[in-house]
């Protein structure tokens, strides 16, 4: 697996390349960036792999969730996502870093801001086909803004927003 930073072909896209199968794909051309795959009886539970590292994420809670982030086979939050209204919300790191998940736009897409409200990355799903009112969610690209290229979480944050975005179909 190549790093999202050595990746040579843009644009960087999330692809589903087993239809219904929960496992998805950051691609840059043929090239995998990333894996995630969700349990399949559990779709609250996802395993993560980067040239980067690995991690979990595990929604929790039924009328207040969280989504804990650890590093995997550690048994220590490495972030915690408070969802807010609509889909919104924060993600705070322990060391106090946080990002704001916010919708981009009205087709589909959705942001992290960091926290001087300047946009790092967003992920827009795939257009819907013409007669189809919703966006498709097997494919969403990616979209890493110059403000987001130099922080290291960057391939977590790719993974997180892809997650939400499979959670909470808004």
């Amino acid at each position: 697996m190549r790093a999202m930073w050595n990746a040579t072909k843009p644009p960087l896209e999330w692809v589903d390349p087993m239809v219904r199968v929960p496992k998805y794909e950051l691609h840059a051309g043929e090239e995998v960036l990333a894996r995630l795959s969700l349990e399949p009886l559990c779709r609250t539970f996802a395993t993560v792999e980067t040239a980067e590292g690995r991690w979990t994420f595990k929604q929790t809670g039924i009328f207040t969730t969280l989504v804990h982030i650890r590093e995997a086979g550690v048994d220590q939050d490495l972030a915690v996502f408070h969802p807010g209204l609509l889909g919104r919300g924060r993600l705070r790191f322990r060391d106090g870093e946080t990002f704001q998940w916010r919708r981009a736009r009205h087709d589909g897409g959705w942001s992290f801001r960091d926290r001087d409200g300047r946009v790092v990355l967003t992920l827009r799903l795939e257009p819907a086909p013409p007669g189809e009112p919703w966006p498709r969610r097997t494919r969403a690209e990616v979209d890493i803004t110059a403000e987001g290229r130099p922080n290291p979480r960057m391939p977590l944050l790719t993974a997180i927003g892809w997650f939400l975005m499979l959670l909470h179909p808004l």
